[in-house]
């Protein structure tokens, strides 16, 4: 990891409170599947992810914000790690 020191006004816009997703991951038969769960009015990331950790049951999860931009949706990925994606 690399840290620097930014200049905060390099930024046009920002969402103060974002959707978040939730993807819960199991192996499956050679692969993997979700389940997925789209949280709406989070105080912040923090509470989404104790909301994730309470409803793991053993399964890893990934933490997405969703982010409009241009006309179309997005995914941030904020915490975890998804099983599916290419290295």
């Amino acid at each position: 990891m690399d840290a620097r020191p930014v200049d905060p006004r390099d930024s046009e816009w920002e969402v103060s409170s974002p959707s978040y997703r939730v993807y819960f991951w199991r192996p499956r038969s050679g692969g993997y599947e979700s389940e997925e769960f789209q949280l709406e009015r989070a105080t912040d990331v923090a509470e989404v992810l104790a909301w994730a950790e309470e409803r793991a049951e053993g399964r890893t999860f990934t933490v997405y914000a969703v982010v409009d931009a241009v006309g179309e949706r997005g995914l941030v990925q904020l915490a975890g790690i998804d099983p599916t994606a290419s290295a």
